[in-house]
């Protein structure tokens, strides 16, 4: 008789939709840097744990990276640091555990092996069994530890499980319509826009019907990819023209116009956005969360960043050219983007923040001006003057690029 496996999941495609969701496909070996198809990925396993005979692998992947959400997206500015790290060492120890025990399990003798001796036995780094047990049954381990581990933990995992879902499990259907064959076809679909765009404007015919007609085609085709599995795949379509910069003009300086590009996407965006309203706020996001990520990884000053300007230039325009929109919607929007602000202090961030204010009405100001302004971080120019001054004994005169803001962060 043949023997039937029962999942939690419809399809092998939902599960290699998740997998994509999770890890970077480009570097698997790294949870994926985007947090909203992370977050929805999490929600989705745990829906699937209520069904049972979820895989130990999936779960403990998806509290892994449940764990990084809370850290660096939590929406209290004074979280602990315990907290950080219960909930890391929670996630890793449940990861830990789990494996050992299917390992004793699996043995069925009265005197099972011990963890450590099935950590060996399963491929399992041995340390990942002693921080394990630091934070069980010791002083939970620093954050930095707890970091390092989870994204080590999700390697693991990674080789383990996720890699060799592709090894003949693609469901029995045919069907390989997974999160990486959408974000191709995206990648191909807003690639071409972008040249037939490019060449209408080289022509003169941007404004002709057969052009606009085309528009209307690609529009269509984006629709057909936000609509497959429940509209997950509009990440797949924002992923795609916000992390591979198809917004940003290539080779862009500091302080050049972008309205060229938004005179290039503009007119597909509406499309997209009047019949799949919250695309906008999910192209906002992803935008705003890669100036975020993008100010963080850079050493040098961000204001003398092009790409980071084109960036909250972009967010700058998408607030202006949406105002009309829906009410509650434009103030989600503005309230996530404050959110976002204070959490983040930066030159950028601090420029859109004053910009939402200065656009807000009296309710929306009275909300949040007082902790964008709590939120600021001290300007290191002025810091170094004030040490001077202590030291000399006099007051220092700042210079006129100090003067103008222009100190660096």
């Amino acid at each position: 008789m043949p023997r039937y496996t029962i999942t939690p999941w419809r399809h092998q495609t939902d599960l290699l939709a998740v997998r994509t969701q999770l890890y970077d496909l480009t570097s698997p070996a790294h949870p994926s840097t985007s947090p909203f198809p992370r977050r929805h990925a999490v929600d989705r396993v745990l829906a699937w744990k209520l069904r049972g005979n979820l895989p130990h692998a999936v779960e403990s992947t998806a509290l892994l990276v449940d764990a990084i959400l809370h850290h660096h997206h939590s929406t209290s500015a004074h979280q602990s640091s315990f907290a950080i790290r219960a909930v890391y060492a929670a996630a890793f120890s449940r990861f830990v555990t789990g494996f050992c025990d299917i390992g004793r399990a699996r043995e069925g003798t009265l005197n099972p092996s011990s963890m450590l001796e099935i950590a060996r036995q399963i491929g399992m780094p041995v340390h990942f069994v002693g921080l394990r047990h630091e934070a069980t049954h010791e002083e939970v381990p620093a954050l930095g530890r707890l970091v390092a581990a989870t994204g080590e933990a999700l390697g693991w995992l990674w080789q383990a499980y996720w890699s060799r879902l592709d090894e003949g499990e693609v469901g029995q259907r045919g069907d390989h319509g997974d999160g990486v064959r959408w974000k191709d076809e995206a990648r191909g679909l807003l690639r071409s826009y972008r040249g037939v765009r490019r060449e209408a404007f080289k022509l003169g015919k941007h404004n002709s019907a057969q052009h606009q007609a085309d528009i209307d085609d690609f529009a269509t085709k984006c629709g057909e990819i936000c609509d497959y599995n429940g509209g997950e795949n509009v990440h797949a379509l924002v992923e795609v023209l916000v992390d591979e910069r198809l917004l940003l003009p290539s080779n862009r300086g500091l302080g050049t116009s972008m309205n060229p590009a938004f005179t290039l996407w503009d007119a597909l965006l509406d499309r997209v956005i009047t019949s799949y309203p919250e695309f906008l706020q999910t192209v906002a996001n992803a935008i705003l969360n890669t100036l975020i990520t993008g100010s963080a990884s850079r050493l040098a000053d961000e204001r003398q960043d092009a790409e980071q300007e084109g960036l909250y230039l972009w967010l700058q325009h998408l607030f202006a050219r949406y105002e009309r929109g829906s009410i509650d919607a434009y103030r989600s929007m503005s309230a996530e983007l404050m959110k976002q602000c204070c959490l983040h202090p930066g030159f950028w961030t601090r420029k859109l923040g004053k910009d939402a204010l200065a656009a807000a009405d009296n309710d929306f100001v009275d909300a949040w001006e007082d902790l964008f302004k709590a939120s600021a971080l001290p300007d290191v120019g002025e810091m170094i003057l004030e040490v001077e001054s202590d030291a000399l004994g006099e007051k220092v005169k700042p210079s006129p690029v100090q003067e103008a803001g222009g100190g660096a962060r």
